[in-house]
């Protein structure tokens, strides 16, 4: 399953209000992120986790009505929140757990809830109450996709987008060039190549988190398929450079910077490079994207 958005929360011992960025909302000694990008639970709690937090815990009928409050300035779908069973036996609360590590100490089921549906069972929030769902649930959110995905164009997991008639799959996994790009041609596609700023504006949308990064670390961006080689770049996909959207500056550090992220997040300390490309060694980045042809 893939909800909507969720929540990062990092806490500190000075003035909340003013450690939060911006974008972020205080709350007691929490800040609040809520990201739009459609993920798992598992890839939810990674990005929170790059970011020095977790998925939220909710831990009184307070926190629960005061989150869900906020929730619903950006969605009126359901929500991850960061609790997980250990067992097939959901309704025993000792079989839950936060990933935060804090007490599994406040529950507000919705009515028939929770029911045993594996070991694989998630929590998310919809308006007004916590429930839980099983990872696999059939239950989806509205989405305020770009485009919405149609499961007759594109394999399982993979996003179609009406402008270019091509399948588009965010991995968020932390990793280098050379095994990001295997991992496509594995699911049979390729890293991304772009030819359009349309196609840019959609790739930023589909794999942004909404955080800004902080202390120019450019290990949180976004792997695609932008390669200089023979003395010139070209896609990997064998596809025309017909389109480029290099960032101030950008490429640089030709000596050893061969491979191409999409900043998908701003900057702190370089705005300027936010949804163009940056030219990069061999790090790992956070997340890649992958791109295959229509099944139709």
């Amino acid at each position: 399953m893939k909800l909507l958005l969720f929540l990062l929360f990092s806490t500190f011992s000075r003035t909340i209000s003013q450690q939060c960025s911006a974008g972020q909302i205080a709350y007691s000694s929490l800040c609040l992120q809520f990201i739009r990008t459609p993920l798992d639970f598992h890839s939810a709690e990674s990005i929170c986790s790059g970011f020095s937090g977790h998925l939220v815990s909710i831990h009184n009928s307070i926190d629960n009505r005061n989150v869900a409050s906020q929730a619903q300035q950006f969605t009126d779908g359901a929500f991850w929140v960061g609790a997980k069973a250990i067992a097939q036996d959901v309704t025993n609360p000792l079989n839950w757990y936060w990933t935060d590590g804090t007490t599994f100490d406040y529950q507000n089921y919705q009515a028939g809830q929770p029911t045993s549906q594996g070991s694989t069972s998630c929590m998310q929030v919809l308006p007004g109450t916590v429930c839980r769902l099983p990872a696999n649930s059939p239950h989806k959110p509205r989405q305020p996709a770009p485009t919405p995905t149609i499961p007759s164009h594109c394999p399982s997991g993979y996003t179609w987008f009406s402008e270019t008639d091509f399948c588009y799959k965010n991995f968020v996994r932390s990793t280098n060039f050379n095994d990001a790009r295997s991992s496509c041609q594995a699911d049979g596609g390729e890293l991304a190549s772009i030819h359009s700023q349309v196609e840019n504006d959609f790739l930023v949308q589909f794999t942004k988190t909404g955080l800004t990064v902080k202390d120019n670390n450019w290990n949180d961006q976004v792997w695609i398929g932008y390669v200089y080689q023979n003395q010139k770049w070209q896609w990997t996909d064998g596809t025309n450079s017909t389109f480029v959207n290099w960032g101030d500056g950008e490429p640089n550090d030709m000596q050893k910077e061969w491979w191409t992220v999409l900043v998908a997040d701003p900057h702190e300390s370089k705005n300027s490079e936010a949804t163009k490309w940056n030219n990069v060694g061999q790090i790992d980045e956070r997340a890649f994207v992958c791109k295959r042809a229509v099944l139709h």
